[in-house]
């Protein structure tokens, strides 16, 4: 319930006139004010004073619904209990009058109506005559005309008796009988207008309702969207204290008493209203007037009306929440009707086309062909600003009211491509045209490259082949060889006439260059290749795999920084651009690059990220990809029923024919391993080494499948067998990453005798260390500190387990964490690093170091970093001494970060095992 604020001068003058009119004198008081300040609040808390004083209380309210029922405001009053003793006209004899035949005017009265005024007003006399009447009188714009004439009769009958007129009523431009006004005004009354409260009034409302620290702030987000309005203000309080604890919003009761106030008063402020819901940011009152089909000059003054009462502000509604009770109280038919009046006006007054395109789809409705092209303009705008939702939506409502073919072929294309974006499953619904188009050869290469990567998508090389053979452009033919080889390993079931492309595009040489991934293995060249096409590729519809080739192309070829920063940057816009299918994939590249560090976690949860983006038929041949990497990050992190949950999901049949499917197959052959399944890795491994070589892939760093091949004869205990695998990967790989080979090394060692060992693992670690993958370094670390214990070294042995801990512990690999565990307690000791993770060293001392911590001999570091062991020795001395460590087994395992060229002792350890 509201209370009464800054009405302090109103209720004075009220009592006044209420002691003046006890005293005999009769006054009269007139209320105005603009929609919901208070009227009928103060009317009502007057009424409860008078009738605490002794007055006799006759209240009553005029109704726009009852208008039109003659004597009806009169009627509430003189059937009350106060007049049951008194004769009064029956209702009957009133509702008997010809009133079709009497004036209508208040002022006038007539001869067959003066017996009813007069008997009526003649009740009213004699009851003052034993006590003080105050009658109260609220909305009196909506009383009856024939009720007005008995108060006017009574006006000029009460000067000397002991009542009280008090009339309210909403301030009118336009005024229904403005004879009542003049002739009620024309004699002695008081009049009162309430305005809407001040900044300090909505404070003081709502610091008498909440109490609590944050009343201050909610003052004043209620001043703000209330303009002082009080029944707004009481309104929102009730909306804020119904949700304690939350941030404070208006909700079903500010949105009601909005309703409220434009019902209650003149039609045409609803019509208003309704028009500037419905145009929103447009709606000024030209283009409303236009719309409810009024003059300006007629509806500037309505602006002005919902403005001061705090509906409107100066942009419209003060808050969405008005706009949309306004638009939901209208009834379907109504608002369609609206919005398509509005589409057609704007069209006339050339508006721009998403905010014509707004109105036909809130009317969902393309009214004539004009709508249907606008509808494909304001598409393509909402997709240049990355609505694609908004644009879908503009595409489906053109296509089905469109008429022409021609049109229809051109939106469903469109459409495609706009719902690629969001789920390729879906868009996929719109391809019939272009696969009619392509069989009869009319496909633009445009057309050809969304068919073509639609089919990639899917698996389907055949439709692939058949659209690149009509991709003309050279670019966008490039740009699909590359697709293709990254998606199928090579690009030899491509026609030699699509394999050469065009030698003079830059474009086409930059993706030959990248191919050699696939083909050659040239890493170097590869990333530089890759790295300007990331730098030249603007993240696109068309641009999206051939970005995600180069960012594979990085990582592969030991550059996971690298391809991590470009992934993140890229997934950041294509979230910002609301691009679901961009995200999606972008997500599970950056799980495989984390993958590829050694991140599990990360790997992982990245991974699931991206899965949940897309139905599971969205993603194509392409769902291998999260899945693969999904399935090593749980095997690595120990989590086996997990990774079995991952070998249950679906995968399509067609995944297994691509390099994805190599990638899942290589991933399920570890999980097999990791459950000492090794005869289903073997399978799996030798599916992946067939494959390969069937499509003439010698790619390593994509599936190293001999390496996979000897760990599977590891685990049989085929040693020789094994050896002679990874032998033959060293030999196959000269050029290939340094990850594949370390991984290789390491596996090599675990088949040599035990003395050659810690060489192959310290050149492994090496290797793993560069790659950035920190996984298989702690593996390869693992290694060589059991090789170590073995040999009695157990001080490096030690030592070697307490960094590989160090490693495992970063990656949340569980099972080597718990492996290690059972060996002892290897706690990093703190040691202040510098901006690197590195103890602040200088340049010489930090090279012997980080040698000497992983596990090199004084003599060894001399020979690598051509020094003398005397040197060695004095550096080490230094190291020991700002480390405060006593000896190489407690150096910091920061300094296992830091990158020294080991050459020498490479070519030395090679050279004894070729």
């Amino acid at each position: 319930m509201m209370t009464l604020v800054e009405r302090n001068d109103a209720w004075s003058a009220l009592d006044r006139l209420m002691r003046e009119s006890a005293a005999g004198h009769g006054r009269v008081a007139l209320v105005t004010g603009g929609l919901a300040t208070g009227k009928t609040e103060l009317l009502r808390v007057f009424a409860d004073h008078a009738a605490e004083a002794g007055a006799l209380v006759l209240s009553a309210a005029g109704s726009r619904a009852e208008q039109s029922l003659q004597m009806g405001v009169l009627g509430q009053i003189l059937h009350s209990s106060a007049f049951a003793d008194v004769p009064v006209p029956l209702m009957s004899t009133v509702d008997e009058l010809p009133w079709a035949e009497i004036d209508p005017d208040p002022a006038v009265v007539g001869p067959l109506d003066a017996p009813i005024v007069r008997d009526m007003c003649a009740a009213i006399m004699h009851v003052a005559k034993q006590r003080q009447i105050v009658m109260a009188i609220d909305d009196v714009q909506f009383v009856d005309s024939a009720s007005l004439r008995v108060l006017l009769y009574l006006r000029r009958r009460m000067t000397s008796a002991p009542v009280m007129l008090v009339l309210a009523g909403w301030e009118q431009r336009r005024r229904s009988w403005p004879s009542f006004r003049a002739e009620m005004t024309r004699q002695p009354h008081e009049q009162i207008r309430l305005t809407a409260l001040s900044v300090q009034g909505v404070e003081q409302m709502v610091l008498g309702r909440v109490d609590s620290p944050a009343a201050a702030q909610l003052a004043a987000l209620c001043n703000e969207l209330s303009g002082g309005n009080p029944l707004l203000v009481d309104a929102l309080v009730d909306d804020f204290r119904s949700t304690p604890g939350q941030e404070p919003k208006p909700g079903i009761v500010y949105a009601q008493a909005v309703l409220t106030c434009l019902h209650r008063g003149d039609p045409q402020l609803l019509d208003v209203a309704s028009a500037v819901a419905v145009l929103g940011v447009l709606g000024t009152p030209a283009l409303v007037a236009k719309l409810v089909g009024e003059s300006t000059d007629e509806i500037v003054p309505v602006f002005e009306v919902l403005t001061a009462a705090g509906v409107l502000g100066p942009h419209g509604f003060r808050h969405p929440t008005a706009a949309r009770v306004v638009l939901d109280s209208l009834r379907a038919g109504e608002r369609s009707r609206m919005h398509l009046s509005a589409a057609n006006m704007l069209h006339q007054l050339g508006a721009g086309a998403l905010d014509i395109a707004r109105h036909l789809l809130a009317a969902d409705a393309a009214c004539g062909p004009w709508a249907v092209e606008l509808l494909r303009e304001a598409s393509e705008r909402a997709l240049a600003d990355d609505d694609v939702e908004a644009a879908a939506h503009c595409l489906r409502l053109a296509l089905r009211d469109c008429a022409s073919d021609e049109a229809r072929f051109a939106i469903t294309k469109a459409l495609a491509r706009v719902e690629w974006r969001v789920n390729p499953a879906a868009a996929a619904l719109h391809l019939g045209p272009l696969q009619k188009a392509m069989h009869e050869g009319t496909l633009t290469s445009r057309d050809a490259a969304t068919l073509a990567r639609h089919a990639l998508w899917q698996g389907d090389t055949e439709t692939v082949l058949a659209a690149l053979s009509q991709a003309s452009d050279p670019q966008i033919a490039a740009e699909l060889r590359l697709v293709f080889e990254w998606m199928y390993g090579s690009q030899q079931a491509l026609p030699a006439g699509d394999r050469a492309g065009t030698p003079g595009n830059p474009w086409v040489q930059v993706a030959s260059k990248l191919s050699g991934l696939m083909v050659k293995g040239r890493a170097e060249e590869v990333a530089g290749s890759a790295e300007h096409i990331l730098q030249s590729c603007h993240l696109g519809d068309t641009t999206l795999e051939v970005i995600v080739s180069a960012l594979f192309a990085l990582a592969y070829a030991d550059k996971p920084d690298k391809a991590a920063f470009w992934c993140e940057t890229l997934a950041d816009e294509a979230e910002r651009r609301n691009a679901p299918t961009w995200q999606a994939l972008l997500g599970a590249v950056r799980a495989d690059i984390a993958l590829r560090q050694g991140d599990l976690a990360f790997a992982q949860s990245q991974a699931v990220a991206a899965l949940a983006l897309l139905p599971a038929e969205g993603w194509g041949v392409l769902i291998g990809l999260p899945r693969a990497t999904l399935l090593s990050a749980y095997t690595g992190m120990g989590q086996q029923d997990a990774a079995a949950d991952v070998l249950k999901q679906f995968v399509p049949d067609q995944m297994f024919r691509t390099v994805i499917g190599l990638r899942y197959l290589h991933a399920r052959g570890h999980y097999y391993l990791g459950t000492e399944r090794a005869l289903a890795a073997l399978d799996d491994f030798q599916t992946c080494d067939r494959q390969m070589r069937e499509w003439n892939i010698d790619v390593p760093a994509l599936v190293p499948a001999l390496t996979d091949l000897a760990q599977a004869y590891l685990q049989l205990d085929q040693h020789k067998l094994a050896r002679d695998l990874v032998t033959r990967q060293l030999e196959r790989s000269r050029t290939t990453s340094s990850r594949t080979r370390g991984v290789s090394l390491r596996v090599l060692a675990a088949t040599t005798e035990l003395r050659q060992r810690p060489h192959l693992l310290m050149e492994a670690i090496e290797d793993l260390h560069n790659s950035g993958d920190r996984l298989e370094l702690a593996r390869a670390l693992i290694d060589l500190s059991e090789a170590h214990q073995e040999l009695g070294e157990f001080s490096r042995a030690r030592m070697h387990a307490r960094r590989a801990a160090a490693e495992a512990k970063a990656c949340h690999a569980e099972p080597m964490s718990r492996l290690l565990s059972h060996s002892g307690s290897f706690e990093v000791k703190e040691t202040k690093m510098d901006a690197e993770g590195v103890p602040p060293l200088s340049g010489a001392e930090r090279r012997v170091a980080t040698l000497a911590a992983r596990g090199y001999s004084n003599r060894e570091i001399g020979r690598m970093l051509y020094i003398t062991v005397s040197t060695v020795e004095q550096h080490l001395t230094r190291v020991y001494r700002k480390l405060n460590v006593g000896s190489r087994a407690d150096l910091p395992v920061g300094l296992l970060l830091s990158r020294v060229p080991v050459t020498g002792a490479q070519q030395d350890t090679m050279s004894s095992f070729e």
